[in-house]
């Protein structure tokens, strides 16, 4: 029976999953970091207003929009953009719109990433009001030949990210959220939350279980499809979708870090009360609203046969990322190169975030970072070693001993 709801659940989401993760691989060529870092220089509301609109796309989960919201404040972003860069971007991501839709139905599917973007907005506008400091520039660009990206052909990095290193950072916590979703529809029987599953409680509920676990954006979705067939509302869902993604505790430590007690507090608090709030409004604009009047099936025009082969080409997607990530192929090692192990990436955003740093520092090149281990090495003069210390540090990260 748990092998039933795994793969009707896999067969009801692959298709759209799937989508999202080519149109994620777009994204990621023609929306760059360096592009939003364009837009968010300005110390206004504009600025606030970009950064939550250019957030709700992009596939970054919590612990990855750490590097880069640190590496756009390091590049001069003002505090009030990354707020609200922090704020709405782990809260989805095409990636996870498309899998809302999938299993939640359409109209959570609008309204989950619009209100990832006006809580953005809130939290990053409440920090523009009450910080005045400005974030500083502390390191120049690169421009030397040896800081240029590697030369890829434009529909081989979007087919790379899109299927290879997105689902790195998403296979192990959406394997998990599929196969926890499916044990709690086989063990709790349907509408048995359903006396505290609605209301204030219920939000409080979704929030305590949301607030201090992690979990992405993406892999969040079953988990609240079997939230709410257990007779949580889907109000409440929601609550859980906008605080599970956006906080946890290793995140909010780093917040803390980058922007400060004050500003850490604002962020809390948007979260809190806007994930309340807007999951109360959403029951009052669609009281009894239930995605399980119909079953989850929604694309019943896709015929059983294309939904096998999409659910079994997710499979081998979700597999080989996994393979890719705890058993990569054997490198050459430079017997000349020097070593430096970081702790705390989670992802390949990381990765990226760590090399892009790493490129500004004069003569350091040869870069290579293994994600699974945490391995750095590189080229460069011995005096390198304490800037390259010092800017992973400044990016959230440890230094393993």
């Amino acid at each position: 029976m748990i092998l039933d709801n795994l793969w009707m659940m896999i067969s009801e989401f692959a298709p759209y999953l799937i989508l999202g993760f080519f149109i994620s691989g777009l994204l990621s060529e023609f929306l760059t970091v360096e592009i939003v870092q364009k837009y968010l220089g300005s110390d206004s509301l504009f600025s606030v207003f970009l950064a939550s609109l250019l957030g709700v796309p992009i596939p970054l989960c919590s612990c990855g929009v750490i590097p880069v919201s640190a590496y756009l404040s390091k590049n001069g972003a003002s505090k009030g953009s990354v707020t609200s860069f922090l704020i709405s971007t782990p809260q989805t991501g095409i990636d996870s719109i498309f899998i809302t839709y999938a299993m939640l139905g359409p109209v959570f599917a609008i309204y989950r990433p619009f209100i990832a973007f006006i809580s953005g907005v809130l939290g990053g506008a409440l920090v523009h009001f009450n910080d005045d400091k400005k974030s500083e520039i502390v390191e120049e660009s690169c421009e030397d030949d040896c800081c240029e990206e590697e030369s890829k052909s434009k529909i081989y990095n979007v087919f790379n990210y899109g299927f290879v290193k997105l689902p790195m950072d998403i296979a192990g916590p959406l394997i998990f959220g599929v196969i926890f979703s499916s044990l709690i529809l086989v063990f709790i029987p349907p509408d048995y939350f359903d006396m505290v599953g609605s209301g204030i409680l219920g939000m409080f509920i979704m929030l305590i279980l949301g607030l201090p676990t992690y979990v992405c954006a993406t892999a969040s979705v079953p988990i609240a499809f079997a939230l709410h067939s257990s007779g949580f509302s889907m109000g409440a869902v929601l609550v859980f979708l906008m605080s599970g993604p956006a906080t946890n505790i290793a995140t909010m430590s780093v917040i803390y870090k980058i922007l400060g007690k004050k500003n850490l507090l604002i962020y809390l608090l948007t979260i809190i009360l806007s994930s309340i709030s807007f999951g109360l409004l959403f029951d009052f604009i669609f009281p009894g609203l239930s995605v399980l009047d119909s079953g989850y099936t929604v694309n019943h025009l896709l015929g059983s046969n294309i939904k096998f082969i999409l659910s079994l080409s997710l499979i081998i997607i979700l597999l080989n990322a996994l393979r890719i990530k705890y058993f990569p192929s054997k490198k050459i090692n430079n017997i000349n190169a020097e070593e430096i192990f970081i702790d705390g990436m989670t992802c390949n955003h990381c990765v990226d975030s760590v090399r892009k740093s790493l490129k500004n520092i004069k003569d350091v090149k040869d870069i290579d970072i293994d994600l699974a281990s945490g391995k750095l090495s590189y080229n460069g003069p011995s005096n390198a070693k304490k800037n390259i210390e010092k800017s992973i540090l400044s990016l959230g990260f440890k230094i393993k001993n």
